[in-house]
């Protein structure tokens, strides 16, 4: 069996990239419900926490998490903005990275 060993050349370095905030909330959420208007929604995350989402129309757009210092409250503060609408809800996040959930 052969050894691993480290390389004589000491510039040698492995970058790990970090997840962006898209793949985060992701690999997070566990269940996505929309209302039947899908001007309402709702992502909930492994720890129990989740995200509430409204859009009707220009007056009444928020999102709102369940719980600071959770997985929703991470994703919350992180988003830019939202899209909400019967294909999908699609966040954006402020790194550029963005996730889309269907029904």
């Amino acid at each position: 069996m052969e050894q691993c060993s480290t390389p004589e050349d000491s510039s040698f370095q492995i970058e790990l990239n970090s997840f962006s905030q898209a793949q985060s909330a992701a690999a997070h959420a566990v269940r996505y419900v929309a209302n039947s208007e899908f001007n309402q929604a709702v992502l909930f995350f492994k720890d129990g926490s989740y995200l509430q989402f409204e859009h009707k129309g220009r007056e009444s757009r928020w999102a709102k998490a369940s719980a600071e210092r959770t997985q929703a409250d991470r994703a919350c503060l992180g988003m830019s903005h939202f899209r909400l609408n019967a294909l999908h809800l699609q966040l954006y996040f402020e790194d550029g990275s963005d996730v889309e959930f269907t029904l």
